[in-house]
């Protein structure tokens, strides 16, 4: 199955294409760089890092809105 591209030089032209569009324009790719620079498994980390923070967000907001007994 062909995704369209011959050469893997075709990839990095379009990647490189990408790249400097955003870089041109209002997208701000420091987070893509910041997460690119991590393993799978530090990004897989700090994902769940969010996650639990987000947990005990909606933790707290539900205690804060509880009624008293």
């Amino acid at each position: 199955m062909s995704n369209g591209h011959d050469h893997p030089q075709d990839v990095l032209r379009e990647t490189a294409l990408v790249f400097s569009a955003a870089e041109n324009g209002d997208v701000d790719i420091s987070l893509l760089r910041t997460s690119l620079a991590m393993t799978p498994w530090e990004r897989m980390q700090a994902n769940d890092d969010a996650l639990n923070f987000a947990e005990s967000l909606r933790a707290a907001m539900v205690k804060r809105n509880a009624k008293p007994l």
